[in-house]
């Protein structure tokens, strides 16, 4: 999917553009500043280093084009994405360019897939393609298992699952190929393929992310990216040729097409959404959004995260399941019970279950993980 929005700056060439001046591979492209020449892309592999495919902001010409980082210095050992062992702190860590201000990013003092990466950004250009600016909670880290409440701060990440996206190519590429997918509130989020749910989140299942014109019959494409919208609607590339959306056959005007499902399956959040409205139980990514409480993980049986509730009774009765002040599980909830949060004074934390059907069935925190 690509999500059409407004025009991102970058350099120009002359106030008279003429794309047969331009540098090969260029176009006359107007960024929101002036008519200007600008390398075009699809992927960030089209951009040289030290600078990103804008971030999916479409331009009213309907291309993307390279747009130069606000601060990235020249890739080197121990920058973007390279292993750090937490052993050797988050700051100052061995492993990470130091002098670049590249600290160690990990989410206990015993993950493995800790890495090199900035923290303090303010915009996504200030992080490499396939990166974003995200708000995430200080603790836990490669220092501490315990989390922490209502402290923030802002670290480059990559844009993995659940990722805000405008196109595909936002998108890291690094590991399983992903896809911008719209969620049941339109907003574009990073979604990996699949092929069943087990190659999802515990809190997401494998679906078909959309239903497109078929057979395909646009034009010529390799990836989503090269297929503008078209009247107002989001074309994909199936087949080698694009082809739009579509809710029904009477939204397909090719001839013999039908309004049939994507060819591919992509990992869809259960909640719907990524982030939700901060109630009880919304999916979160950090504890700024959640309205009266905290972003809780679901760790270390889940990598769901999901926000808790201030109780209403103080203090809360933790020796009992759904005390009083707590919102109870409702019909049709995904979570089974909640309790008063272990550690957090006065907030109430969901729990699914986690061996479901055998005597030694526990809770575990989370409520859009699956039942198991």
């Amino acid at each position: 999917m690509a999500l059409l929005a407004g025009t991102a700056g970058a350099g120009g060439c002359s106030d008279e553009c003429a794309t047969s001046r331009c540098a090969a591979g260029n176009v006359c492209i107007d960024d929101g500043s002036g008519v200007a020449c600008h390398k075009v892309c699809t992927t960030q592999g089209a951009c040289p280093s030290g600078w990103y495919c804008n971030d999916g902001q479409l331009g009213s010409q309907g291309k993307n084009w390279c747009v130069q980082n606000t601060s990235f210095p020249p890739q080197g050992p121990g920058q973007w994405g390279d292993k750090c062992p937490p052993s050797g702190g988050e700051g100052a860590n061995p492993a990470c360019d130091w002098n670049d201000g590249f600290a160690c990013y990990g989410t206990s003092p015993t993950a493995g897939a800790s890495f090199c990466t900035e923290y303090g950004c303010a915009q996504d250009s200030d992080c490499p393609g396939g990166w974003w600016c995200s708000t995430q909670n200080q603790g836990p880290n490669v220092t501490s298992p315990d989390p922490t409440f209502g402290k923030t701060r802002q670290i480059c990440l990559p844009r993995r699952y659940c990722a805000p996206c405008q196109t595909d190519h936002d998108c890291a590429q690094d590991m399983t190929p992903q896809h911008c997918a719209p969620d049941v509130q339109g907003n574009g989020y990073c979604a990996p393929q699949c092929t069943g749910s087990t190659d999802c989140a515990l809190d997401a299942e494998c679906v078909v992310p959309w239903e497109v014109c078929l057979p395909s019959a646009g034009q010529a494409c390799t990836v989503d990216d090269d297929c503008p919208a078209t009247a107002g609607t989001f074309q994909h590339c199936t087949g080698g040729h694009c082809t739009p959306e579509c809710g029904s056959d009477a939204d397909c005007s090719g001839p013999g097409q039908k309004c049939s499902p994507a060819s591919l399956t992509l990992c869809k959040p259960r909640a719907g959404v990524c982030v939700g409205d901060g109630g009880f139980c919304s999916p979160c990514r950090s504890d700024l959004d959640c309205k009266d409480g905290f972003c809780v993980s679901g760790a270390p049986y889940s990598t769901e995260r999901f926000c808790s509730a201030k109780s209403s009774v103080d203090p809360c009765d933790a020796t009992i399941p759904n005390p009083p002040g707590c919102p109870p599980p409702a019909a049709g909830d995904n979570w089974k019970e909640v309790d008063c949060a272990s550690g957090v004074p006065q907030q109430c934390v969901a729990h699914v279950t986690l061996g479901a059907g055998t005597v030694d069935a526990q809770l575990q925190p989370g409520c859009w993980t699956v039942n198991r």
